[in-house]
């Protein structure tokens, strides 16, 4: 049964930088039936199984978010810490991947991904696993069973500000960094950006704010995170910041451009399932360069990360059989 391989990935602990163990069981029974190899990224491993000569890759990261979660199967849902995102897309591929094997298909490969909700190392090295000969790659991230067509970008920034240190008591005799720092947020919140018509809205977060020493010491540094899911160019994002801000350093960690899928549409048709594009960032970005890249999962992206993290049952047997249709697609087409 389906969820039986899944309740055993879950009971593994793969928080994001501590894949090894679950890296270990899935290399284990993939030896049984392909080829695989392993890439090291530090302490722990990304995994490329395949057979034949691999036209489609399906593809999914192992890590989940810190917080373990109680597992449990109530007969229509399975709860626990990366039921969804992305346990339950592993699963599928691996089953799908065996039940074509019996019925005598190649040509395709799985490729597993570590360190994908912090910093992507895996996916930005497991590019070089993916042969020229693949002309797809399934990514999956749950979606409720539709296929994205596009998703949004993702900027990931520090704005830095720096003053003059003073004793509190005479606060005119510094400079406040913090003060500074607050004046850009607010202009920050209140920039007007382009938007994209298919994208729709730039969404912006502040996320993390350090400053200050003591509460009696002027601050002279301050410094805020920021994250915006862009929809247009990231560099158009940058320039206005760039003008409308005053005395500020600014220090990048991420800046990814949206990406639109136009094989979409077509793959969905043939599957005879929908499409859409959302705000949220996927690993599509760093394949998609290699060849035709989509995303396709089981279970609601509202779930992930969260205390009620599940996934449906029924979702998960549907999935094993769209990834099944998708390998037999590509032989046919193969074949043909």
């Amino acid at each position: 049964m389906e969820e039986d391989l899944l309740l055993e990935l879950l009971k593994i602990d793969s928080e994001s930088g501590n894949e090894k163990e679950l890296g270990e069981f899935i290399v284990k029974r993939l030896e049984k039936n392909f080829k695989v190899e392993i890439q090291k990224i530090k302490e722990n491993f990304n995994i490329f199984a395949y057979t034949g000569k691999p036209k489609t890759i399906f593809s999914t990261h192992l890590d989940t978010v810190p917080g373990k979660l109680e597992i449990k199967n109530d007969g229509q849902f399975i709860y626990g810490r990366g039921a969804c995102d992305s346990k339950s897309q592993i699963t599928a591929m691996i089953l799908a991947s065996e039940k074509a094997l019996e019925k005598g298909m190649k040509d395709f490969g799985l490729l597993f991904t570590v360190q994908e909700e912090t910093d992507f190392a895996g996916a930005k090295k497991a590019v070089e696993l993916v042969p020229d000969s693949v002309e797809l790659v399934v990514y999956g991230e749950p979606s409720n069973l539709e296929i994205l067509s596009g998703q949004k970008g993702l900027m990931t920034f520090k704005i830095i500000c720096k003053g003059k240190a003073a004793h509190g008591s005479t606060p005119e005799k510094g400079i406040n960094a913090i003060e500074i720092l607050m004046k850009n947020l607010q202009k920050l919140k209140q920039l007007d950006f382009e938007k994209n018509n298919s994208l729709g809205e730039n969404s912006l977060n502040i996320g993390i704010i350090k400053g200050g020493t003591a509460v009696n010491v002027v601050p002279d540094y301050a410094e805020a995170t920021i994250e915006i899911r862009n929809t247009i160019d990231p560099k158009k994002i940058l320039e206005k910041i760039k003008q409308e801000l005053e005395d500020i350093e600014i220090d990048f960690v991420n800046f990814y451009e949206p990406v639109f899928n136009a094989g979409a549409e077509n793959l969905a048709g043939k599957l005879g399932l929908k499409t859409k594009i959302i705000s949220y960032f996927t690993e599509m970005y760093f394949f998609k360069d290699k060849a035709n890249t989509l995303v396709i999962g089981a279970g609601n992206d509202e779930c992930a990360h969260t205390n009620n993290e599940r996934v449906s049952i029924e979702e998960l047997k549907k999935l094993v059989n769209i990834y099944l249709k998708i390998i037999k697609n590509q032989n046919a087409s193969t074949n043909s």
